[in-house]
């Protein structure tokens, strides 16, 4: 198993949506005496360090299924230095249990199964936001202490807010002219929420043909897709502002020889061309989400369009949260390495060594080249 160097620091303690350090976590909790201090019921599962990585073999079945992005386990070896090593493994892979055992032992079995029945929930989120993670665990009636996922009570109702004022006028249209039309939109709301109730969401499959077999992915990738793109408007400061510092400052300060001059473009380069990628495929998505809804509240003959956007939802759903979560990743560690650099030139140590991690955090399948302008 590989081991974890220290050059990765920044990228476990990002606190990104493509990590979950559940070990800092509960190590903080324990530290100031919460008395739900444990994520997990089997004390050192709470060792682990969660990460959302991109799936880049087109043999895998997550892949084939739209799910580009799998969850690595990682177990240091030493639970008070998770940078000194340790074994790591994909949630999905044959041999977890296997290993899972070789890591823990047989005890606490029972606790492990519940352990493990949070994971797959995780699993199936195409990024680690606290949001997600928190209403994915809620709805299944796991119910971790909140601090784990760092949204405040505010932001979290916000967020459901907005999330299910795009789903009334759907539940509208399918009841329009039924009496009591506006109780049974309500409740349907509170199911399209849930998607766990496919008996209870039957009118609305049937109103817009969904195929019952995929109906319930596609309510769940719709709330995926909106939460997506309220992520997406609300970091666009952040995004904006390491956009403008890679067009205008990524260069090293002070004198360098002319061959390095040509490395660092190279590296820069490549990060502007990774970035525009991730943030155009978001933008693509987004725009045709409001186009399509839009045109459907505006005339209800469009509605067909509109859902054939939702059928394509679960792949558009893991796409966002895939370039999104890289993004965010990338803004943070780019704000903590420029501490007191904001606006202008790094040496070239440190140049070198923050467009070399944003090159890694921003992978993806953009295209190998061609050179493109910050956004």
């Amino acid at each position: 198993m590989p081991v974890i160097d220290r050059n990765l620091q920044s990228i476990l303690e990002s606190g990104s949506s493509r990590v979950f350090n559940c070990n800092d976590i509960a190590r903080k909790l324990i530290e100031a005496k919460d008395p739900n201090p444990y994520f997990f019921k089997s004390p050192l599962m709470n060792a682990l360090v969660l990460i959302k990585e991109a799936i880049t073999d087109n043999r895998s079945l997550r892949r084939l299924k739209g799910e580009i992005v799998g969850t690595k386990l990682y177990f240091p070896y030493d639970a008070d230095d998770v940078y000194g090593g340790g074994r790591s493994i994909y949630l999905h892979e044959d041999h977890l249990h296997r290993v899972i055992q070789e890591i823990l032992g047989m005890a606490g079995q029972i606790a492990l199964e519940h352990d493990l029945a949070m994971l797959e929930i995780v699993d199936r989120l195409p990024s680690l936001d606290g949001f997600l993670m928190r209403d994915a665990l809620e709805i299944r009636g796991m119910n971790p202490n909140p601090k784990y996922f760092e949204v405040p009570e505010g932001e979290h109702r916000a967020i459901r807010e907005f999330i299910r004022k795009k789903f009334d006028p759907l539940v509208r249209i399918a009841f329009e002219g039924q009496a009591n039309a506006g109780v049974k939109a309500i409740q349907l709301v509170d199911k399209m929420w849930e998607a766990t109730d496919l008996e209870a969401l039957a009118p609305l499959i049937h109103a817009f043909r969904f195929p019952k077999d995929d109906a319930l992915e596609i309510f769940s990738a719709w709330k995926g897709i909106n939460f997506y793109s309220f992520q997406y408007v609300r970091s666009k400061p952040s995004r904006e502002n390491l956009a403008l510092w890679l067009r205008d400052q990524a260069k090293p300060k002070g004198f360098v020889a002319s061959a390095m001059v040509e490395h660092f473009e190279l590296l820069r380069k490549g990060t502007i061309r990774k970035l525009r990628f991730h943030w155009q495929q978001v933008e693509e998505i987004t725009r045709e989400y409001d186009s399509v809804y839009g045109a459907m509240l505006s005339k209800p003959e469009a509605a067909p369009a509109f859902v054939q956007f939702l059928h394509r939802g679960r792949s558009l759903y893991w796409k966002m949260g895939d370039s999104l979560s890289k993004i965010s990743h990338a803004v943070t560690c780019f704000k903590e390495a420029s501490q007191g650099s904001v606006g202008r030139q790094m040496p070239a140590d440190l140049l070198e060594r923050v467009l070399t991690n944003l090159n890694q955090i921003l992978v993806g399948e953009e295209p190998p080249t061609g050179e493109t302008k910050a956004a």
